[in-house]
């Protein structure tokens, strides 16, 4: 009955665990000066637990489901008097379930995030892409408000 219990409150925690952090760096040309853009983009491993543990001479059902969150943090710089900052995040880049318990599978979702490592600088490159229209809307705001001023 305890393990059962504990399967049951454990059903309901979310584990996280962070993994590795991106870089990226460009140069966007506009008519008031090169606005030079740094992305650092982190991932975070979000796992919960599901199932039950079979009781004798039923199987169990344990599974670990995970995902993998995306999140991008921009700085973008025009010569030293215009400093945008902006942050994104793309939830479930990657997700998957492994069988058992949550903290026994860490180690084993670390390395298929690793392996999906081209798949999250992919989704990362999306959102650095995306964003580009949002820098030139600012820099084109902060121009006017300099020649109004």
């Amino acid at each position: 009955m305890k393990t059962i219990t504990l399967a049951a409150l454990a059903a309901g925690l979310a584990l996280s665990a962070p993994a590795q952090a991106m870089e990226h760096k460009t140069v966007i040309e506009h008519p008031v000066g090169p606005i030079a853009a740094d992305y650092t983009g982190s991932t975070r491993v979000e796992m919960q637990q599901i199932g039950s543990v079979g009781t004798a001479g039923r199987p169990s059902s344990l599974r670990c489901q995970w995902s993998v969150s995306l999140s991008v943090d921009r700085n973008a710089q025009v010569g030293t008097s215009l400093q945008a900052k902006r942050s994104m995040t793309r939830d479930d880049v990657v997700k998957g379930s492994s069988p058992g318990w949550c903290s026994e599978r860490v180690n084993g979702i670390d390395k298929v995030v690793e392996a999906r490592r081209d798949t999250l600088r992919s989704a990362m490159m999306a959102m650095v892409a995306q964003d580009r229209e949002m820098i030139l809307a600012e820099a084109d705001s902060a121009h006017a408000k300099m020649r109004e001023g």
